[in-house]
């Protein structure tokens, strides 16, 4: 399960993730806490991806929930649902959703060409924790997929306010969402 990488990735790639609790990068990737992510949600990691980046949103550390972060794919599960997996190249946008309440979890939602997403980021459960993962896993996909690093940093004219869609919750400078076609 390995292909090539460049130093300047696999550096870019650990500092990205390197404060951040429960996240584990390439090596550091314990055997047993990828054995359980693969069987419980990643059965489909192919030899033409490596994987990078596991985050074990489990209590106890059985990473039996959580994601994965390969050169091709992103997967991951919830608890009490099951896995989920969306091509790099059919992510169009990811967007954050914070909490104020400790009694629900922030979430990442990943909009892809098919539908929406939802990571919800329990173990932190906190919205600095969980939106330092968003944005390391959001710099960590446009260094794999340079066509969306223009849609996770959107060039605004200061005087614009970013919408966000009543339906599906992505953001843009649109009068209709440009993902699920509701207007914002």
């Amino acid at each position: 399960m390995s292909a090539t990488l460049s130093p300047e990735l696999r550096s870019r790639m650990q500092e990205l993730f390197r404060n951040l609790v429960n996240v584990f990068v390439f090596d550091k990737i314990p055997a047993n806490k990828l054995r359980n992510a693969t069987r419980a949600y990643a059965r489909t990691v192919g030899n033409d991806e490596t994987i990078m980046v596991l985050y074990d949103d489990t209590v106890f550390g059985s990473s039996r929930d959580g994601f994965l972060l390969t050169t091709r794919r992103l997967y991951g599960k919830n608890i009490f649902e099951s896995g989920f997996s969306a091509e790099l190249a059919d992510i169009v946008n990811l967007t954050f959703e914070g909490t104020e309440t400790v009694l629900t979890a922030p979430k990442v939602h990943a909009h892809t060409r098919t539908g929406v997403l939802q990571k919800e980021l329990t173990v932190s459960n906190s919205n600095g924790q969980a939106e330092a993962l968003f944005q390391a896993l959001q710099q960590a996909i446009a260094l794999l997929n340079p066509n969306l690093a223009s849609a996770f940093a959107p060039t605004m004219n200061p005087q614009q306010v970013p919408a966000r869609c009543n339906s599906c919750g992505a953001g843009g400078q649109v009068a209709v969402c440009e993902y699920c076609g509701n207007a914002v």
